[in-house]
């Protein structure tokens, strides 16, 4: 079933195993549990599910720097690289810049509550 899934791009499982199972969980302790907006979803994957989601994360790790599909400077998912790496790259690449008297300026997004109002739903796949 996994090799299926892979070679046919699709999930091979039975309709059974294509189904999640939706959980409202509090996003934080102490809010409102009265408010919807209080709440996230989680999706509980069936097992085989999970088999082919690593199976598949497994391949794209390997594929994708084999390839040179990803930017060099990204950090995530990818071995060796972290959210440390990405913050010593921004900081070096700032000191070298006000070293050159060059003007700087650094945007920030904070994306931490980005899918939070992302509504879940009980289907399949």
């Amino acid at each position: 079933m996994v090799n299926a899934s892979l070679t046919q791009g699709r999930l091979g499982l039975p309709i059974s195993q294509r189904h999640a199972i939706v959980t409202q969980l509090l996003k934080k302790a102490g809010t409102d549990s009265a408010d919807m907006a209080s709440f996230r979803q989680v999706s509980n994957l069936s097992f085989l599910s999970k088999v082919v989601e690593r199976a598949v994360a497994n391949e794209l790790t390997e594929y994708l720097p084999a390839n040179n599909l990803l930017p060099c400077f990204q950090s995530a998912y990818r071995k060796r690289h972290s959210t440390k790496t990405a913050m010593l790259r921004v900081v070096s690449d700032t000191l070298m810049a006000i070293d050159e008297r060059q003007v700087t300026l650094l945007g920030m997004l904070d994306l931490s509550a980005a899918f939070d109002c992302v509504h879940g739903r009980r289907h399949g796949f």
